[in-house]
């Protein structure tokens, strides 16, 4: 007899048990329930805009790299010091030119302590005191819902500016620490 007859033909898999199948197949859903997953998490995490007036703040550069010029020139250099104790921000300027009676302080934070995502800016003016010196009462800062807690804060971003001139740094721990700003050359 002729044993080609006699066998029984191959039993083949139902189609959905094929393993090119499900190499074929299986790529792309998984490709689909990737995207799905990563737009929902691009959703609920979306980032928030850095700064509201992003523009204005483009438009300002100019003005800024003049500042930071202008501060180069006069040669600037701020020693600033915080008395937590007494509540006061001292500071001495030492500047080619006259120092101006008035400057402004920026100090900016994180609102991560007040459960945003946005930076926390306090502007304050400094008075001139003696030769050279400025100083600020902060117990206004201190207080309130926005107030600034320095035994938690880390970090903050100094801004020192006048119409003419600006010097710019960051206060790292600031409890322990005095702030000196110079022109970065």
């Amino acid at each position: 007899m002729n044993t080609a007859i006699l066998q029984k033909p191959a039993k083949r898999d139902v189609w959905y048990k094929e393993p090119w199948l499900l190499l074929v197949v299986g790529g792309p859903l998984i490709v689909v329930f990737a995207s799905i997953f990563t737009g929902l998490l691009a959703m609920r995490g979306a980032d928030q805009v850095v700064a509201k007036d992003y523009y204005k703040q483009g438009l300002m550069i100019n003005t800024n790299l003049q500042r930071d010029a202008k501060a180069r020139e006069l040669n600037l250099k701020a020693n600033m010091q915080l008395d937590f104790a007494n509540k006061r921000l001292s500071l001495e300027l030492q500047s080619k030119a006259r120092v101006p009676d008035s400057v402004q302080l920026s100090i900016a934070t994180s609102g991560a302590q007040s459960g945003s995502v946005e930076e926390v800016v306090r502007r304050l003016p400094l008075k001139l005191v003696g030769d050279s010196k400025y100083s600020v009462d902060l117990s206004q800062l201190m207080e309130g819902r926005n107030r600034l807690d320095l035994q938690r804060v880390k970090l903050l971003h100094i801004k020192l500016e006048t119409n003419e001139w600006r010097l710019t740094g960051d206060w790292y721990d600031p409890l322990q620490r005095n702030l000196v700003l110079s022109v970065a050359n």
